[in-house]
């Protein structure tokens, strides 16, 4: 079961448009929790053909590309497939609470801070699995654009790229 109380939601280019879905099987737990409005990588290590994530906090760079969890261990089935639903590439509008709620009503990170300190058209990038400012020159490291702030919501609408 989805936590209904959810603020994340995809506003443009999914299913029918840019974005690509796929599941992935969670490759572990321990660092990563793998939830809704969190961002995942792939194990590199993994030969098998399977597409297993990493269980780290990954951090975008010129040469890694998270993909955003748009169905994660917050959801119940999640859990029983162990498997994640992500969105792959770009070209995809989603709006991001600074604070995710799992089934359980328990609160997590999907924003490094409060809404309110982003503004639109700033570039953000994925540092520890979410979404953080970047650092002075490293642009190359972007995921996305801030399109809107609602800071009564704590949500941004995000251009991802």
């Amino acid at each position: 079961m989805v936590a209904l109380n959810s603020k994340f939601d995809i506003l443009r280019g999914w299913p029918n448009s840019s974005a690509v879905q796929e599941d992935f099987v969670i490759g572990g737990t321990a660092t990563h929790a793998h939830k809704q409005g969190m961002w995942v990588i792939l194990n590199t290590s993994n030969k098998d053909g399977s597409m297993v994530t990493a269980d780290s906090l990954p951090t975008s760079t010129v040469a890694i590309r998270p993909s955003i969890i748009i169905e994660g261990r917050d959801d119940y089935s999640s859990r029983f497939a162990n498997r994640v639903t992500c969105l792959l590439g770009g070209g995809y509008v989603v709006r991001i609470p600074q604070k995710g709620v799992d089934a359980e009503g328990g609160l997590y990170n999907c924003l490094a801070a409060a809404a309110s300190t982003y503004a639109p058209g700033q570039l953000l990038e994925v540092t520890n699995g979410v979404l953080s400012a970047i650092d002075a020159n490293e642009e190359v490291n972007a995921v996305g654009r801030v399109l809107a702030v609602d800071s009564n919501a704590n949500t941004i609408d995000f251009l991802v790229i």
